[in-house]
């Protein structure tokens, strides 16, 4: 596979008559954004902007996608979700870089997320940095919880690939080209990402190609299929466990790789697998993993990262484990937030002596935020602390993870943790 990736720098937008880009200015028409997005499940759709520094709160926000359109006549570039299913990750796509597409949620989520422009919260998070287009819809009356969120779902990839549409023809600022050429590696050691998603019921999953993932075993896949829009997500129930479609998008640890590929490593390729409910699926999956990996890729090393809470940790020590008894050195990444406290030895569930080369993307902190002037969304989220609601417009304090994409369990994130 051969993905050629044009990134066009959008550092205005504003609302017109027309959707078009203009030098680094994306002009958007909210009567023809609407049209595109428009759905029965909807009573109404608000579309906004907000801007770095503004002083805003994006307020129980779901997905958030990047802009991006498949180039080429009939090319899909949300295969299977509001495309027809065809390969991705060859050919060319083209990206707004600097806006994103953000879904506010107006039904209650068991872990809401938010996001605020300015103050004390915005630096935890990369989606502060962005301009952020929102889409604010509210639920037709007597529309059930799921049946609104994949309607939310699905206006968030419209919008991506209608926004992205507009910058087809522009010249881009920077462009990457991404093909695992194996010209000249010999003596490279040849690593394997082994990257475990979390699908555990309907709207608590990862879709590659619309697929929900629960009855997955692991698969060799491409890396250009998830940097080109074979993965997204459609966890709604679990928000602060998973990162947004935006960060498989731009994963962060695929770019990592990519970018040492015939430097100091062969970058093998992708196994990609669910974390499951049952100790006998979990076992099954770490063995066929290590297996691919071994007999198929001949791997010397292993990344390891996960999603979801606490248990599919238990998997990570697993596929550690097997790949270790093949000889396959592994490095794991992974989110400390199992103990409210961040004790070391309470931060993670597994314990085997082959977890040696193990790095923290983070670790629970406190954020203390003030009250806000403009808030986009009108649905409370809760706050586990005291199980009470906190107020969209009021100052409050949330651990960091509530804040999307404060804790990336795929690296994305600015933060590590250390022990004193």
């Amino acid at each position: 596979m051969h993905l050629h990736k044009y990134l066009v720098d959008i550092d205005n937008a504003v609302f017109g008559s027309k959707t078009y880009v203009d030098g680094h200015t994306l002009h958007i028409s909210k009567e023809e954004l609407k049209e595109v997005i428009k759905d029965a499940r909807f009573s109404n759709v608000e579309i906004e902007l907000a801007f770095p520094g503004d002083d805003c709160r994006l307020m129980n926000v779901g997905d958030i996608v990047q802009p991006v359109f498949k180039m080429g006549e009939g090319e899909p570039t949300f295969p299977g979700v509001v495309d027809d299913i065809e390969t991705v990750g060859n050919g060319e796509t083209v990206a707004l870089r600097g806006l994103a597409v953000v879904e506010i949620l107006e039904m209650e989520v068991p872990l809401g997320t938010f996001v605020d422009m300015s103050g004390p919260a915005a630096p935890h998070t990369p989606f502060s940095k962005n301009i952020n287009l929102t889409i604010d819809a509210a639920p037709a009356k007597g529309i059930a919880k799921n049946d609104y969120f994949d309607a939310v779902n699905s206006a968030s990839k419209k919008a991506a690939r209608y926004l992205g549409k507009a910058a087809k023809d522009c010249v881009p600022d920077a462009s990457h080209q991404f093909t695992l050429d194996k010209d000249n590696l010999v003596g490279l050691p040849g690593t394997v990402y082994i990257f475990q998603i979390f699908s555990h019921a309907p709207y608590t999953d990862t879709r590659y190609y619309g697929d929900d993932c629960t009855k997955m075993m692991p698969l060799l896949i491409h890396p250009n299929e998830v940097l080109d829009n074979a993965l997204t997500n459609r966890n709604y129930y679990q928000l602060t466990n998973a990162d947004p479609t935006y960060s498989y998008q731009n994963h962060p640890m695929f770019l990592e790789l990519y970018r040492r590929h015939g430097v100091d490593i062969n970058f093998l390729g992708v196994i990609l697998h669910n974390a499951p409910h049952e100790l006998s699926d979990k076992k099954r999956n770490a063995m066929m993993a290590a297996n691919l990996a071994h007999y198929h890729l001949k791997a010397d090393a292993a990344v390891i990262t996960k999603e979801g809470g606490g248990h599919p940790q238990i998997d990570m020590g697993m596929i550690c484990d097997n790949c270790e008894s093949h000889g396959i050195k592994t490095g794991i990444l992974i989110t400390e937030f199992l103990s409210p406290d961040n004790a070391a030895d309470e931060s993670v569930l597994f314990s085997t002596q082959n977890a040696n080369a193990m790095v923290s993307s983070s670790c629970l902190e406190p954020i203390a935020c003030p009250p806000v002037k403009r808030v986009i969304g009108s649905t409370a989220i809760p706050n586990l602390t005291n199980l009470g609601k906190v107020d969209p417009y009021g100052g409050f304090e949330l651990t960091n993870h509530k804040s999307r994409g404060a804790t990336s369990q795929l690296g994305g994130t600015m933060y590590t943790s250390l022990r004193y």
